[in-house]
């Protein structure tokens, strides 16, 4: 079988099915097999691809953008046989039978009109379908053809029937539109139309002759002959329009237009005057146009030898404006146009560049194009220069030797402002440099000097007080940094140029920066500060924690030495209450692993040491954190690197405690265990920082608690009912065993307390 791609009716590339061998790749990139034409916007890089398959060809698709489709429908890979159709993008990928193998005629169209005039498709049965749809057999793009617009069908006596498909705009065979879905049997010669589209219908039973087409020739150069020497004969007898024309034409080459206008008017009297009327009229029309294109340019030539700029430029631009067929009277006339559009193009130039070059509000790139427009002017004479051009030439050059100096002091002016775009501007060489081109010579250059000056030197001064904010923050000086005022110059000012526009904004934008970030230090670090102060790496609230003999009476529970506190307590009762505080210690772990109800502890006589480290400590990682951030590394100079390092160690000091206590919690299974465990929480602030038995410390503490509570729970229950020798070894027990916040625990410690006050006391 045969394969081959086509794009609208043209046949892009074939094959025999038998000489497929390798994969055929199909699609844009010009690495492909079969590249599509560059008109196909649909079809991907490399879109579908043609490959063997035992004996069999088959298609598939490369993961393409808008798909590969057979009939309609879209496919991933496909075995190719006779007749299929397949959309590659704009593309028809068409398999057919060998041409050798087939000697059937078929009935075909013709093309009349539009891009694919004059090609040829065969009507192979059952059915021919035309329309805008890639996968048509005769495919018109074409917005006023409906995708599928018609369909021939070829019966099996290969007659062919023609029906309109429902289109939008119509079908017609010789004029007769078709109507209601109705076929129409088509004959030899037949035209069909498609909107403003046609085709031709041929027979395949109609066998086309050529055997008269000789004798037909034949008798037509007879009776061409025959007319020409009839028309010779009469031409000799009675000049006609023709010949005054053609003589008019000639005169006119020469330039004597007054004996051509005669001519044409001789033309219009004379035989064969009625059917010429339209070119006695257009050449009477050229020779007043010509007539008017040498008046001119003869005065533009006397204008340009006098340095008259404004006279010739009009006379040049009417002559501009004139049809092309203005200077069509001889040769010499089309190199005198030659001349006059290099006149006009020099002397735009030179105008352009008068003009521009003594504009305040000039810009770099206008006057560079303004320069590459003088030089243009100047390249494109030719060795020898006409005299009308001469002084035209002087004075081009003079402004492009003007040009060049004042290009080159711009240019200078120029990367100054460009370097306004530096992350730190170096404001104080710009000022300079708009200083010099303050002093130039060049009118130009010296306003716009003028203008910018202002603008940037406030911007330089600007720039000095956004410093110094930096400083004073680096310094922890925040309430100075926030009193500073940039006193920035206006938008309006610095709108003459976007360079100093854009600095402005940057300088606003960092100072409204370093303002919130004054801001938000200050306030951060005041939390720090009240909680710890600005000097020390051992806070006051961390103290106690350092002293092994306050620490080891707080693991012991010492406040259950001392009669049960009361509530109402203004003072810590113990170094046990001190640290962690009775209630609220207890309060914490009980809780846990969830966090606490702020309101439960917010009536209790005192905050524990240990809650006020943990408040410090959150203070503290808050405003390292922010110190830290990637766009606050500028604030790690300074005093406020000496206060991170500060900061560093009190939390250094905080990890070194959480790591004696975990010790401490993982090697003692009492109650001190449970106190360090309790200890390591509060004081690990951010997940992660430590780590009991592979548990989070919450996790651990919360098992660790609820099993000395059923401890206690048990031997709660016991002491109701044991004698009272069993009930004091009871509350013994529960008191070494328990926590001091423990309801059970307090329990027996009122009861030992009531114990001790109904004793009597020894005598003296």
């Amino acid at each position: 079988m045969l394969i081959r791609l086509e794009h609208n009716g043209r046949i892009v590339h074939e094959i025999s099915s038998t000489a497929v061998s390798d994969e055929i790749v199909i699609g844009r990139s010009h690495s492909c097999t079969w590249p599509v034409p560059k008109e196909d916007s649909v079809a991907s890089s490399r879109h579908a691809a043609l490959f063997l398959k035992g004996r069999a060809v088959w298609l598939k698709d490369l993961e393409s953008t808008n798909g590969t489709f057979c009939n309609g429908k879209k496919i991933t890979k496909m075995k190719l046989s006779v007749g299929d159709k397949i959309g590659v993008g704009n593309c028809v990928l068409c398999v057919e039978a060998d041409r050798g193998g087939d000697s059937k005629t078929f009935s075909e169209v013709q093309v009349l009109s539009g891009k694919g005039r004059g090609q040829k498709k065969q009507l192979k049965p059952p059915v021919f379908t035309i329309g805008s749809d890639p996968t048509s057999s005769l495919v018109f793009l074409d917005l006023l053809v409906s995708r599928h617009h018609a369909e021939i069908s070829v019966k099996e006596d290969a007659s062919c029937w023609i029906r309109d498909l429902g289109s939008k705009n119509g079908t017609s065979v010789n004029g007769m539109p078709l109507r209601d879905d109705k076929e129409r049997l088509l004959k030899d010669g037949d035209r069909i139309a498609f909107s403003h589209l046609e085709i031709e219908f041929h027979d395949g039973a109609v066998k086309r002759s050529n055997k008269q087409v000789w004798l037909r020739i034949g008798i037509l150069a007879a009776t061409l002959m025959a007319g020409l020497s009839l028309y010779w004969v009469y031409q000799h007898l009675r000049p006609s329009a023709e010949s005054f024309i053609r003589d008019a034409r000639k005169l006119a080459a020469k330039e004597q237009f007054s004996e051509a206008a005669e001519a044409v008017d001789k033309a219009a009297n004379a035989r064969h005057a009625a059917s010429n009327q339209v070119a006695i009229e257009e050449l009477r029309r050229l020779l007043s146009v010509w007539e008017n294109t040498i008046m001119l340019w003869q005065r533009s030539q006397q204008a340009l030898e006098k340095g008259k700029w404004t006279p010739v430029s009009r006379d040049l631009g009417m002559l501009q404006a004139s049809k092309k067929d203005a200077w069509e009277w001889n040769e010499k006339a089309a190199a005198e146009k030659e001349n006059a559009i290099q006149a006009k193009l020099m002397l735009d130039a030179l105008l352009r560049a008068e003009a521009s070059i003594g504009r305040e509000d000039i810009g770099f790139a206008e006057l560079t194009d303004d320069h590459a427009g003088v030089e243009k002017a100047l390249a494109g004479l030719k060795e020898k220069t006409p005299p009308y051009l001469g002084l035209l030439k002087t004075e081009l050059e003079k402004m492009e030797a003007r040009q060049a100096g004042l290009l080159g002091e711009c240019q200078k002016l120029e990367q100054a402002l460009d370097r306004l775009k530096d992350e730190t501007p170096p404001y104080p060489e710009i000022v300079q440099m708009i200083e010099q081109a303050r002093d130039s010579k060049e009118g130009a250059l010296k306003r716009r000097a003028l203008v910018l000056e202002k603008p940037v030197r406030d911007l330089a001064q600007s720039f000095t007080v956004l410093l110094d904010a930096v400083r004073l923050v680096r310094e922890m000086e925040f309430i100075k940094a926030l009193a500073c005022n940039l006193n920035l110059p206006s938008a309006d000012e610095c709108s003459l140029d976007p360079r100093v526009s854009q600095a402005r904004q940057t300088l606003e934008k960092a100072y409204g920066n370093i303002r919130v970030k004054a801001g938000q230090l200050a306030a951060l670090f005041a939390e720090v500060e009240k909680r710890i102060g600005r000097e020390g790496d051992f806070p006051e609230c961390l103290r106690p924690f350092g002293d092994p003999d306050v620490l080891l009476r707080a693991l012991g529970c010492d406040t259950l030495e001392k009669p049960l506190p009361k509530r109402s307590r203004k003072d810590p009762v113990g170094a046990y209450d001190q640290l962690l505080g009775v209630e609220e210690f207890y309060i914490y772990l009980s809780a846990f692993p969830d966090p606490v109800d702020p309101a439960m502890v917010s009536d209790l006589p005192f905050v524990s040491a240990l809650s006020q480290s943990r408040e410090a400590l959150l203070k503290i990682e808050t405003f390292q954190a922010f110190v830290r951030q990637p766009d606050n590394q500028w604030l790690a100079d300074s005093k406020i690197k000496q206060q991170m390092l500060r900061l560093d160690a009190i939390l250094a000091r905080r990890a070194n405690l959480v790591k004696v206590m975990v010790t401490k919690a993982e090697s003692d299974s009492g109650c001190a265990g449970l106190i360090a465990g309790g200890i390591v929480a509060r004081l690990a602030t951010q997940p992660g920082q430590a780590q009991l038995k592979n548990m989070r410390p919450e996790e651990w503490v919360a098992a660790e608690l609820k099993r000395l509570r059923t401890l206690l729970l048990r031997l709660n229950d016991e002491y109701t009912m044991a004698n009272p020798a069993r009930q004091i070894e009871i509350r013994n027990e529960i008191l070494k065993s328990g926590l001091p916040g423990d309801p059970i625990v307090r329990r027996m410690w009122a009861f030992r307390d009531a114990a001790a006050s109904n004793t009597p006391k020894p005598a003296p």
